[in-house]
């Protein structure tokens, strides 16, 4: 079978100049969820930088879908290889505007805001009620994890790369979140790679990886 996404190969140093790991090549299969684990500082929020193409990385083969992007479609990869990032960002305005936003972007092609699905999944993940004009800057850490997975989850890309998107959510929302993720990548065309902060969440997931002492491997 081929894998829906491939990217490779890929090496990285941290800042003190330590190898994190060398030639690794990341694989993904359709209608599949991957949680990447891995001792704290091994490099697995790089890795997922690394692919996303949002840190440096020379000499990398990307594939998706079977077709071969270069380095000049690199907007469009991540449009489709999206990064949902460990510290959710937000920008300084509203709840609304923050799920919005994504849609102005010369990125977006023919994506449209969906406001019904966006309200089904604001219930979904407990933000429902939640206003819509209320400062985004408000939020706790928790609530601030929960509207970007809506926003990932919104403008549905191929691909998604979740990098501890369940950080500060108790047992049940953090399930559901889960649970989520589970649903999109289970849908033809699509994958997700999930870094986890409680690695027994990872038993849900379809396959599992492990980077640790500079190797990826297949558990």
């Amino acid at each position: 079978m081929t894998p829906l996404l491939r990217c490779g190969p890929l090496s990285a140093e941290d800042g003190e100049g330590r190898r994190l790991y060398s030639g690794v090549t990341v694989s993904l299969d359709e209608e599949c969820l991957t949680v990447l684990e891995g001792p704290s500082g091994g490099g697995k929020s790089t890795l997922l930088r690394q692919i996303a193409g949002l840190a440096p990385s020379e000499g990398v083969t990307r594939e998706l879908g079977g077709c071969r992007w270069g380095g000049k479609a690199l907007p469009g990869w991540r449009s489709e290889v999206n990064l949902l990032m460990q510290d959710a960002p937000i920008i300084p305005e509203s709840v609304l505007e923050n799920l919005k936003f994504p849609y102005d972007l010369k990125s977006a092609g023919d994506r449209v805001f969906d406001s019904k699905k966006a309200g089904k999944l604001l219930d979904e993940v407990g933000l429902g009620s939640i206003a819509l004009d209320r400062p985004a800057s408000t939020l706790s850490g928790g609530e601030r994890h929960r509207l970007a997975i809506v926003r990932a989850l919104l403008w549905v890309p191929a691909v998604l790369l979740a990098d501890e998107p369940l950080s500060g959510l108790d047992g049940p929302r953090a399930s559901r979140c889960f649970d989520l993720l589970r649903e999109h990548a289970r849908r033809p065309g699509h994958a997700v790679l999930c870094v986890l902060h409680d690695p027994t969440m990872g038993r849900g997931a379809d396959r599992r990886l492990c980077l640790e002492s500079e190797r990826l491997t297949v558990l």
